[in-house]
């Protein structure tokens, strides 16, 4: 497996492209904007994309998938908490930049769901906090996380963002995002091998032994 990376320089969000090097099937996480370099990458490479896997829905992550969609049919998928984030341009900050960024992911995922492409598997670990349906997505046989903006090198996401309203049991309020957003990093990804590797929305990429060992927000 192999990951290219394209930092958009407004925010310095990571956007990655995650595929098998022999059949180039793979996926493309987060792409936050600069469609057409994305694109470009892609093409450049001969990949087949599957999906557009979304870490979260805050503008930074999804702006370039207008202009992808424009080109390309590739699926979005995102998970079931984050829906409503995508269809409110308050809670997905595309308001607050100036933008009218909304959508609805084509595939659903719940905690605990693979998304599954040539011979890999990614396991989604929902991590809510930096947004109510945050999730990370996990390759246990290469060891590689995609962990979104909930871990950080050495920090972790902002947790002082709204959350949309709660709609069908859906969501949380807004002061319980901290405690979930700690508590998902310590259940569910520091307990993770200490060697995966971690690939990070924001920054740079770090793995889950040093961040159990250094990070100052979260106890390993």
């Amino acid at each position: 497996m192999k990951v290219l990376n394209h930092v958009v320089r407004n925010m310095d969000q990571n956007v990655y492209i995650y595929f098998d090097e022999n059949t180039k099937e793979g996926v493309i996480i987060d792409p936050g904007n600069d469609a057409e370099v994305i694109m470009e990458m892609v093409e450049k490479n001969g990949i087949d994309i599957k999906a557009m896997l979304l870490t979260h829905g805050h503008s930074d992550h999804i702006g370039a998938i207008p202009k992808i969609r424009e080109k390309y049919n590739w699926p979005v998928g995102a998970h079931r908490w984050e829906v409503p984030v995508l269809a409110d341009e308050e809670a997905n900050l595309s308001e607050m930049m100036g933008l009218t960024h909304t959508m609805t992911p084509d595939i659903i995922f719940n905690d605990g769901d693979t998304f599954k492409f040539n011979n890999c598997t990614l396991k989604v670990i929902h991590t809510p906090g930096h947004t109510q349906g945050g999730v990370c997505y996990f390759d246990a046989e290469n060891k590689v996380l995609f962990s979104g903006d909930s871990l950080f090198y050495s920090s972790v996401g902002r947790t002082d963002f709204p959350n949309p309203p709660m709609k069908d049991g859906i969501g949380y309020p807004s002061y319980e995002n901290t405690d979930r957003l700690l508590g998902a990093i310590q259940t569910k990804l520091f307990v993770l091998p200490d060697e995966t590797k971690v690939y990070t929305g924001h920054g740079n990429s770090t793995n889950i032994g040093f961040e159990k060992k250094y990070n100052p927000f979260v106890k390993g």
